[in-house]
């Protein structure tokens, strides 16, 4: 498999399998999404509105010819005219339209960082899922493959009459429970990693497997309504809004001063008769009598109002993201940190203490299928305990439009 050499410092590759780092994932996500690529096209239609209004003309200039027989008696004699007419908006109309424009330039510009924010947490989110597949995948297995050698010893012991049926029929069980949950938990991987691929835009016959993620750092601040403010003045999605509700209401000023008249001037030049020459200039104005540009009022009104309405809302759903990703992490990071100090580790040592017992015949068959269970489902309680505090810390970070890593400094609080 060829890799390009401008991924080079971001992937590793080992026949067909690809390493990445969470950050370099990120990166190449970003690069290669179709969201970040729509949405950095979409800015060149209001850049386009933006050139159209550099002028005071609503329209383009009108050059006429025309030629006239006359005829007198068997004489015939030709008139000839040569017109020029453009049309001149004198209320300031394209003036207001463009400064329509430039704000619905800088609003769609915001939109290709919201896209990028939203890859990014995406990108971040399977990244987690597949690196905490992998390590349940991992777990189920060993656990699996301690069940196998576990029923090899109790069909020996059933043969020399140490066991009867029923304590061997446990475990041929409990092994068949073990190694179903580890299959299921490759499938998890396999899933997890085509998710993954599909927003790397890796090629379909890569394999993915990922690095440690980084620590879930310990972030504190003054208030919830300090993170609130915080986003407010950072996310790109609110600025973008602002942007439009701005955008809007400019063009429904522009639309209101179309109800003033445009000039319309001409020059013209002619013959007649091929004996006169004419030259001359004509002023006139077009009166909104019939026709009151209602349709372009009301289809401006309706934006401004529907950018208004779509301002209040976003900045709600800001606020109720925030606080949400903040009390998630709050949450889970306290859940983490129990798990990590305490659970985990006693689990962990249950698990040796429970090989060496049986090694040592000083447990029970059934004990040792008890305590094994209890300790293993400790430690993939805890990968999922982990998983929601990576996943929190990541919501945070977008819900502030922040690098993770960057948090503790924004924050002001010690990582």
């Amino acid at each position: 498999m060829f890799i390009s050499l401008a991924y080079a410092a971001s992937l590793v590759v080992l026949q067909d399998t690809v390493v990445l780092g969470v950050e370099a994932a990120v990166a190449r996500a970003l690069r290669v999404s179709p969201t970040v690529a729509a949405a950095l096209g979409a800015v060149r239609a209001p850049r386009g509105i933006r050139v159209e209004t550099r002028w005071p003309f609503p329209d383009n200039p009108t050059l006429e010819y025309g030629r006239v027989r006359r005829r007198s008696g068997v004489a015939s004699v030709y008139d000839r005219q040569w017109s020029l007419s453009q049309n001149v908006e004198i209320a300031g109309q394209g003036a207001v339209r463009s400064a329509s424009a430039r704000a619905l330039i800088r609003s769609v510009e915001l939109r290709v960082d919201e896209a990028r924010r939203v890859v990014a947490l995406e990108t971040r989110r399977a990244y987690a899922t597949l690196a905490i597949a992998e390590r349940r995948a991992a777990l189920l297995d060993s656990s699996a493959l301690f069940a196998e050698r576990l029923a090899e010893f109790a069909e020996k012991q059933f043969v020399a009459g140490e066991f009867n049926r029923l304590e061997r029929n446990v475990v041929v069980l409990e092994t068949a429970r073990a190694r179903s949950a580890a299959d299921r938990a490759r499938a998890q991987v396999a899933h997890a990693a085509a998710d993954l691929s599909r927003l790397l835009g890796l090629p379909r016959d890569s394999t993915q497997r990922t690095t440690s993620l980084p620590a879930v750092p310990d972030l504190r601040w003054a208030s919830d309504a300090a993170l609130v403010t915080l986003a407010r003045d950072r996310r790109p999605d609110l600025h973008a809004s602002a942007e439009m509700q701005l955008s809007a209401g400019r063009a429904a000023a522009a639309a209101r001063l179309a109800l003033v008249p445009n000039l319309t001037i001409s020059a013209f030049n002619g013959r007649e008769a091929a004996t006169d020459e004419l030259l001359g200039v004509a002023i006139g104005v077009s009166i909104p009598l019939f026709h009151r540009q209602q349709t372009n009022i009301g289809a401006a009104d309706a934006g401004r109002i529907a950018s208004e309405a779509a301002l209040a809302s976003n900045e709600r759903a800001v606020q109720a993201e925030v606080l949400a990703a903040a009390a998630r992490f709050l949450r889970a990071r306290s859940a983490e940190r129990r798990f990590a100090g305490e659970v985990l580790r006693v689990a962990s040592e249950n698990v040796r203490l429970t090989e060496r017992a049986l090694a040592e015949g000083e447990v029970s068959l059934t004990e040792v299928l008890v305590l094994r269970t209890t300790a293993a489902g400790a430690q993939l309680e805890y990968l999922d305990v982990l998983h929601d505090a990576w996943s929190a810390w990541f919501e945070l970070a977008a819900a502030l439009a922040a690098e993770p890593a960057e948090l503790a400094t924004l924050l002001g609080s010690g990582a």
